[in-house]
């Protein structure tokens, strides 16, 4: 009886126990909830639904990065994600850039923003633990705790920090690529990347008549018949290697336009023509200019830290307290 009795207190004490450390565990996840939330809040507007939404900034830029870069990249280029990803909504912000809220959801016009569920639930489509989920979440909350505030500057002024996944040997100016004015920190610069990644290179073939009719349509090119049509050739390239313009007919068509316009994956590309199809054997993936992703992982796994990654794709810029800039503007 005694021996049933000091065993039955022995399984109250660990069951107490086992108790305790689950409470202290959920109240440690609800302190690093709270410690994680920012103290401002910015205004989303959700193309879906036409509706702006008020969203915490620190939730925003964990949905933003975790939608434009891997997970289970490496620690230092999260962080450099995270504060390329903070400059660009500060940006928009500071420079009033938009006529709904502060930013927006859609990638193609601001930065791509996924809500947390919808995020979990495409990693587990794809095989991802839970275990996984959750450290790949918590390591883009701790880098932007780690960079807390940060932001990129040009001659004192907030940058437009552009971003891309890959560009094998160089990046572009964007004056190159876009025909705007001369940026000083979004030049072409060397870059390393792991040879590995599999979208390095892709193929993009498009049918003849898929091809005309959209340039067509699109009021690229007209009255030019399927032999001029034919007689297709890169008309010129970049400094950095990437096809400029391409030539149809007589008439010039520029290679970022074909890239958004047919969604090849970049202005590095061989073009090969027969009678059927256009084929365009590419390299790379996105616009090329500022930060590329699959470099700054690859830096960071040389040893490189999120600082000297960013400030070796942005030229001549600096890194500074976000609200301190604010508050001066």
């Amino acid at each position: 009886m005694y021996f049933v009795s000091g065993v039955l207190a022995i399984v109250i004490v660990v069951l107490a126990i086992f108790d305790l450390k689950k409470v202290e565990k959920i109240e440690k996840k609800e302190e690093e909830k709270i410690n994680f939330e920012s103290k401002e809040n910015i205004e989303l507007y959700n193309t879906q639904n036409d509706k702006i939404e008020e969203v915490n900034l620190n939730y925003y830029l964990l949905c933003v990065v975790a939608s434009e870069i891997p997970f289970k990249y490496e620690y230092e280029a999260i962080k450099a994600q995270v504060v390329v990803a903070r400059t660009y909504l500060f940006n928009k912000i500071v420079n009033n850039l938009e006529e709904k809220g502060d930013v927006c959801n859609d990638y193609r016009h601001c930065q791509a923003y996924t809500p947390l569920e919808k995020l979990n639930e495409a990693w587990k489509n794809k095989g991802f633990s839970d275990e996984e989920i959750e450290a790949g979440e918590t390591k883009i909350r701790k880098a932007i705790l780690d960079t807390k505030n940060q932001v990129i500057v040009y001659n004192g002024e907030i940058i437009n920090a552009l971003f891309h996944a890959s560009s094998p040997q160089k990046t572009e100016d964007a004056k190159a690529i876009w025909s705007c004015e001369d940026i000083p920190y979004l030049k072409s610069v060397e870059n390393i990347e792991d040879e590995t990644y599999e979208n390095r290179t892709s193929q993009t073939v498009l049918p003849y008549s898929v091809f005309k009719n959209t340039l067509i349509e699109n009021g690229y090119v007209e009255n030019i018949t399927d032999e001029e049509f034919l007689n297709i050739d890169i008309n010129e390239y970049t400094d950095s290697g990437r096809v400029k313009t391409i030539k149809v007919g007589n008439c010039k068509i520029k290679a970022e336009d074909l890239r958004t316009l047919f969604g090849i994956k970049s202005t590095n590309f061989i073009l090969s023509v027969d009678s059927e199809n256009i084929v365009f054997n590419v390299i790379g993936y996105g616009h090329g200019v500022g930060l590329s992703q699959v470099g700054a992982n690859t830096y960071a796994k040389l040893g490189k830290t999120y600082d000297e990654i960013i400030h070796h794709y942005y030229t001549g810029v600096d890194i500074v307290d976000g609200y301190e800039y604010t508050k001066e503007k």
